[in-house]
């Protein structure tokens, strides 16, 4: 007996632990509540095992009450249950009246001085069980109200049978089955514990049983939703992974091998992916709007030959003007028109629309199964991605190929720009260079263009050039290729010349004058413009790595220096210019990185004394390979390349790193002056790195002095004014190098900020002329009227000396002190001045 209520105690304690979890995890309030119907059924049993061990009379009462008050409290508890379940509309009404009506029999049963189940004569009785064990029980008339208990059990039994049927018509099968199973073990059991009360019977009381039987159903359909639901989550899973899967697949498959390769990549994946029985990639026909033309198609996971097919009364006729199509069965049915699906016996179709440029739908992606499909909504998701991914590379080549087309064409005039015209060379270059035929590139531009932009507006000025580009246009064929360059400049290439070259040149010459100086009619203005030209053959008057633009560049400005309107053939002699500035600038290049021959030189600047005040820095070259490079040829190749800009700042690193020496040592330091080029002065980089490096030796700025030349200074006004302020704030003074020799206004260098004037050397050569010393009189009295130090450069002779002194000149540089010195040589100088 004892191991039989320990079962039952331990099938409620289970039960309440595990309806309550999931209640709580599901959010469902009768699991909560049937959680604490167990509670009060492990009550239940626990009474009724003592009450069949009890001893006396009294505690058997006793545990008699504690007995009934579980089964006056799981009655309302079983209601709201049930209720609740079953969705019963007024189920908290119902469970709050039976509370309401149950608490008169709960008092009375708590209160009263004997059992209401047995009535006030009882006797405690003995009997052998069927466990073979003795169990206890009162036996007597019962209460007054103890039919009250039992009217409560009928009713309760009553909402049971009507929550069979609210189970029945929702289609709760399981639940209808449980809950009629407890209603006939809830008649049994009150039948058993009926006869027990009887002494007819040697059973033990199993009144709980019926509802720890419905809790134990319960739990397991619990369990089974766990199970279904632990399912549910593997395939959930294993359908992501293998989406992830193919997803990775479709990112991996790349355009490189072609557009194509690219389209059948992707529909065989899918194909493997969905099994389907057919899977198509087709696109509107463009003769015909009416028809599809498959591009790829797949029949059982094998690569079938392209068709067409109309789509007028198709299921794709629907994907092509509403978007996505879906039928999980019975498509033929739908579509009585189309005889594919029904010759096939296709049942299920999904199509979804292949979309192009401007969001018009241009194409469609079907899959054909011949059954029916059961769970649709994966196959729809990797299909609309697929078909997304499609769209979307077939846009990319539509937009790659717009690119492509405009990348060659120039925007204003709709000519072949100038990357096309280097393309067409090089490929006439690479063609020719094995047959020995000829081509001819004629280069042109507008002459003084600038001035139509400048007098009619720059609007204008593209309007020209668009008539211009629109009558060259009309002017090219298949042996003729006109493309525009750049600004004013076309280009006009005869591919293959059969005829003398000279009368060809002269012929197209001639068509292109007519047609450039023609009246250009824009609005109501009347625009005359005019061209020259530059011409080349190629390849036989250029070597394979010379620039044949470059060469027509160059013949074109040779006409130009020649009075303009007219052309020029290019000159083959002067490749080896080119070539020597070419080789030129890659020699001082490779000096300049390791130093090859690059040295700088000082020469001293004095007194009429010949006491040295300051010195000049004078870069020299004695290259391993060239020997002796004079600075007048290699400072215009670096002027013209930019390498001058590299030159200039390893003097400057150079020149500062021995005046830091030289203080170190404790050598008299002068100023030292250190040229700077136009394109250096307007570099903010270059200002920049002199003062830092200035700086970051501890060197006093008063003792450099940067030269500039007055072309160098014939930049933006206020930015001269503002560099040069700067400069002189820094402590750094500034100098005007060959002053007198350009076309400076004097107006405007009133203004500079200087602190040197320099005699350029021609002026002092020239002091023999009577008109070049009141010339030189002039510039000395403008430089201390403008209260600036003068040096007159170049002097050679005693005589130069003197008479330059006696105009008012107070300091000397040239030959007659000395001439630029190494730098060991010039240190020696200045220890003796020290």
């Amino acid at each position: 007996m004892t191991e039989f209520y320990s079962v039952l105690m331990t099938m409620n304690a289970v039960c309440a632990i595990s309806i309550l979890l999931s209640g709580i995890d599901k959010q469902r309030p009768y699991f909560v509540v049937l959680a604490l119907l167990n509670v009060i059924l492990f009550l239940f049993h626990w009474c009724s095992l003592s009450l069949h061990s009890a001893t006396s009379v009294d505690d058997a009462v006793f545990i008699s009450k504690l007995h009934l008050l579980c089964i006056i409290l799981g009655h309302p508890f079983l209601i709201l249950v049930l209720g609740l379940w079953t969705r019963f509309k007024y189920v908290n009404a119902l469970f709050y009246t039976w509370c309401l009506l149950s608490l008169p029999l709960l008092f009375i049963n708590i209160f009263s001085d004997f059992s209401i189940r047995y009535g006030e004569n009882v006797e405690l009785v003995s009997y052998q069980t069927v466990f073979g064990d003795y169990a206890s029980v009162l036996k007597g008339e019962g209460g007054a109200y103890f039919p009250l208990i039992h009217l409560s059990y009928g009713l309760s039994s009553l909402f049971m049978m009507y929550c069979v049927v609210r189970f029945f018509k929702q289609k709760q099968t399981y639940l209808f089955g449980a809950l009629l199973l407890t209603i006939a073990l809830q008649f049994g059991s009150s039948v058993v514990g009926f006869q027990i009360d009887q002494q007819n019977l040697n059973w033990v009381y199993v009144g709980g049983v019926p509802s720890t039987v419905l809790s134990l159903l319960v739990l397991g359909m619990i369990s089974r939703g766990f199970k279904e639901k632990s399912n549910e989550l593997v395939k959930e899973f294993e359908q992501k992974s293998a989406l992830q899967h193919v997803f990775a697949e479709l990112a991996q498959i790349s355009n490189e091998d072609g557009q194509h390769a690219f389209y059948e990549e992707s529909v065989e994946l899918l194909t493997r992916y969905t099994k389907a029985d057919y899977v198509l990639f087709g696109l509107v026909d463009a003769n015909d709007d009416q028809k599809i033309v498959t591009k790829v198609a797949f029949k059982g996971g094998v690569r079938i030959e392209n068709f067409a097919y109309d789509r007028k009364g198709t299921p794709c006729e629907n994907v092509l003007s509403i978007d996505a199509c879906v039928h999980q069965s019975h498509v033929a049915d739908d579509y009585p028109d189309d005889a594919f699906l029904r010759e096939e016996g296709i049942e299920a179709y999904i199509g979804y629309p292949i979309v192009g440029s401007k969001q018009c739908t241009i194409g469609v992606l079907v899959l054909l199964y011949k059954t029916p499909l059961q769970n649709d909504a994966t196959v729809k998701t990797v299909t609309d991605v697929f078909a997304t991914r499609i769209s979307a590379e077939i846009r990319r080549q539509i937009l790659q190929d717009e690119l492509r087309a405009t990348a060659y064409i120039d925007y204003l005039t709709r000519l072949p720009n100038r990357i096309k015209l280097l393309r067409f060379i090089n490929n006439i270059r690479s063609r020719f260079y094995t047959d020995h035929n000829q081509a001819l590139l004629m280069l042109f531009d507008i002459d003084h263009f600038g001035e139509v932009n400048r007098k009619y507006g720059y609007d204008v000025g593209d309007r020209v050039l668009k008539v211009l580009g629109d009558r060259l246009q009309s002017y090219s064929n298949e042996g003729v290729f006109i493309s525009r360059c750049g600004g004013d400049e076309f280009a006009v290439v005869i591919p293959d010349i059969k005829a003398d070259i000279a009368k060809v040149t002269n012929v197209h010459w001639t068509a292109i004058q007519a047609i450039v100086s023609k009246t250009c009619e824009i609005g109501n203005r009347r625009i005359n413009i005019n061209c020259t030209m530059g011409a080349v053959v190629f390849p036989s008057q250029l070597d394979s790595s010379f620039d044949v633009i470059g060469a027509a560049e160059q013949a074109m400005m040779v006409s130009k220096e020649q009075g303009r309107g007219r052309f020029s053939f290019f000159d083959p002699a002067l490749l080896m210019d080119v070539e020597h500035a070419r080789e030129l600038e890659a020699d001082l290049l490779a000096a300049l990185q390791s130093e090859d021959g690059l040295d700088v030189f000082y020469q001293p600047k004095v007194n009429r004394d010949g006491d040295i005040v300051g010195a000049e820095a004078l870069v020299r070259w004695f290259s391993k390979k060239r020997g002796f490079v004079s600075p007048a040829e290699f400072i215009p190749v670096a002027e013209e390349t930019g390498v001058i800009h590299m030159l200039g700042k390893w003097v400057v690193e150079r020149v500062l790193d021995d005046m830091a020496r030289w203080q170190s040592t404790g050598l008299n330091v002068v100023p030292v002056a250190i040229n700077a080029t136009a394109s250096q002065f307007e570099d903010s980089e270059f200002i920049q790195h002199l003062m830092t490096s200035i700086e970051s030796r501890e060197i006093s700025p008063s003792l450099i002095e940067l030269e500039l030349t007055e072309s160098g200074l014939l930049t933006e006004r206020h930015k001269a004014i503002a560099t040069l302020n700067a400069l002189r704030s820094f402590g750094i003074a500034v100098a005007l190098d060959d002053f007198g020799t350009g076309y400076s206004s004097l107006s405007y260098l009133s203004e500079l900020p200087l602190d040197v004037l320099k005699i350029d050397k021609s002026f002092v050569d020239g002091l023999h002329d009577e008109r070049n010393r009141e010339l030189v009189k002039s510039i000395i009295a403008i430089s201390k009227a403008m209260d600036l130090t003068n040096v007159a450069e170049g002097t050679e002779t005693l005589e130069q000396v003197e008479l330059m002194a006696s105009y008012g000149c107070t300091l000397f540089q040239g030959y007659y002190f000395s001439k630029p010195l190494a730098k060991k040589d010039f240190e020696a100088w200045l220890s003796g001045a020290a």
